[in-house]
């Protein structure tokens, strides 16, 4: 087996044309974030543009490291989308297929993210004999509502932990030997889960994952301390830990941060690391059209409770 130090890393992104300069933005975190080269970046295309890829490409060759395209438009399967999800989600179930032969290891992330630490300390995590590693998704995990939800549709049991799909650390090899790869597009074919392949990846998985620590994928009801975190005792502690050293911050939900203009305290990070892409001369902000739903005095509400809580809870 290869010494591991001295392997590249891989990183994986799935995106269409929409979410190509967030990618760009977690490429240009993560690379101002490693002090080491040797980071290849494995792009998992659903009818992404030529343009778009040059401008990927030119982020990543801006810091000296270099990205790898493969489309997967054409890969005639049948997946649920629903709520704005693209098709590009499913792409990480094939990851083992798509990606070159001689990758035993890769970091799949979403592409609403940034990388605020070194990704090697996450790619070099003991995931012990398992076939993936994620973090705990508390926003599920502590809503009775929803483990009742993950009960009926992949038979979670009560005790069974949850993960985020957003940030996977997995054993490309033994995904091929046991080939669940084909086992996860399948189910995902067959059934129509309200959080889509996540839903998918938890119930193949079950009881078959490492645990990463919660810093590596700080997601907002994590960030913002939502109520239901705050009143669980060990989720709490746990959520409070992670959001005072956030290794990612993942923009999971409806709230993206470049659908605002820069605020300190709530965007800044996103826009510091646009500005060291290719999309830097993008027209900015962004807005949804659910922006209505999320407006930005709430959006920095939600923030500033978090640290409030965090202060009260530390005393």
């Amino acid at each position: 087996m290869r010494n591991r130090e001295t392997d590249e890393i891989h990183i994986v992104f799935a995106t269409d044309d929409g979410y190509a300069q967030h990618v760009a933005v977690a490429i240009v975190s993560i690379l101002a974030n490693s002090p080491r080269g040797g980071i290849i970046f494995h792009i998992i295309g659903d009818c992404l543009s030529d343009e778009k890829k040059s401008k990927i490409s030119a982020t990543a060759e801006n810091f000296h490291s270099r990205a790898i395209f493969y489309d997967a438009d054409d890969d005639g399967h049948d997946f649920y989308v629903s709520a704005g999800l693209s098709r590009a989600a499913y792409a990480r179930l094939a990851i083992a297929e798509i990606l070159p032969g001689d990758v035993s290891r890769a970091i799949y992330l979403d592409g609403d993210l940034i990388v605020t630490d070194d990704i090697k300390k996450l790619f070099m995590h003991d995931m012990g004999d398992m076939p993936i590693a994620g973090t705990m998704d508390l926003g599920i995990m502590a809503s009775s509502k929803r483990r009742r939800e993950k009960n009926i549709v992949i038979g979670l049991e009560r005790n069974e932990p949850y993960f985020n799909s957003g940030v996977l650390l997995m054993d490309i090899k033994k995904w091929r030997d046991e080939d669940y790869g084909a086992t996860l597009i399948q189910d995902a074919t067959a059934h129509k889960y309200p959080h889509h392949d996540q839903d998918v990846l938890n119930k193949i998985f079950m009881g078959k994952w490492s645990v990463l620590p919660l810093r590596w994928n700080v997601i907002p009801p994590v960030y913002q301390l939502h109520m239901k975190i705050l009143l669980h005792g060990g989720y709490r502690a746990m959520a409070m830990e992670a959001r005072e050293r956030p290794a990612i911050i993942h923009y999971a939900g409806g709230y993206k941060p470049w659908e605002y203009e820069r605020r300190e305290g709530l965007n800044e990070k996103y826009y510091d690391y646009l500005s060291m892409s290719a999309f830097s001369d993008a027209p900015m902000p962004q807005p949804s059209a659910k922006k209505g739903h999320h407006s930005l005095g709430r959006q920095m509400l939600r923030n500033k409770m978090g640290s409030l809580w965090t202060r009260m809870f530390q005393k």
